[in-house]
């Protein structure tokens, strides 16, 4: 049904002019265009903010990384830096922090002597009192530790470990707090040691790498995204201890 209304410019005195309204067949057609733009979009806004999260995340985990390296040269100590992940749907105030995906947690820790904190002949046996807090806590939401995805052999050599997300891989599970493990968790998702010449290995290698690596893939919480296009490797260069980032 169309309305017409009349409508005279004052100044102009100008005659009459139709003014057509919009159908309901014609209000219902735009809202539908406008509604089929909108699910097309909003899976590529959502992988937009994703991989914006992944970029600040993996720029943060190679800032800690990287200081790590830093305070372990400056003094003259041995220098470790945690992994940890936990269930992403879950509260990140429970303790201690359930196992699962989709939350990475991240602890410095230095040892007070400047020795080792280990013996190299059994790693297990770790002193939590000759360790020190370097910094605090951290955690990363909506980041999961993949050790299997298909660009996690990308750019690198033979001798190329990737242990941060392999549990078995793991020699030296220190906690937070350092003094009460159970509090959070042990970093049983990977330890990866600096040395207070700046170079990096795995706590308890008889044989050093040339390069160690992480790979991640972001969530949804607890649920892991299958676009594995979106997704961030740290490798650290262990005879130099240099980290840096590459993306699929």
């Amino acid at each position: 049904m169309r309305e017409f209304h009349q409508w005279r410019s004052r100044e102009s005195g100008g005659s009459p002019t139709q003014v057509g309204g919009f159908t309901l067949v014609e209000m219902v057609f735009v809202l539908g265009i406008m509604a089929l733009l909108l699910w097309i979009a909003i899976p590529s806004l959502h992988g937009i903010n994703s991989g914006k999260l992944l970029t600040k995340n993996t720029a943060d985990l190679q800032g800690m990384l990287t200081q790590a390296r830093a305070q372990a040269m400056l003094s003259a100590s041995y220098v470790f830096v945690g992994f940890y992940e936990s269930d992403g749907s879950r509260p990140d105030s429970l303790r201690p922090a359930p196992s699962g995906t989709g939350r990475l947690w991240v602890g410095v820790a230095a040892t007070k002597d400047g020795t080792q904190g280990y013996n190299t002949t059994n790693a297990a046996s770790w002193s939590t009192g000759n360790l020190m807090p370097v910094g605090k806590l951290r955690f990363f939401d909506n980041l999961h530790l993949a050790t299997n995805a298909a660009f996690y052999a990308s750019n690198v050599t033979a001798n190329t470990v990737s242990p941060v997300g392999d549990a078995s891989a793991t020699n030296t599970p220190f906690g937070w707090p350092i003094e009460n493990s159970n509090s959070v968790a042990q970093f049983t998702s990977g330890v990866i040691q600096f040395t207070p010449q700046g170079t990096a290995m795995l706590p308890g290698s008889a044989n050093p790498p040339e390069y160690i690596q992480i790979a991640l893939i972001p969530t949804h919480g607890n649920l892991v995204m299958n676009n594995t296009t979106n997704a961030a490797v740290i490798q650290v260069d262990a005879i130099t201890g240099a980290v840096r980032t590459f993306r699929p």
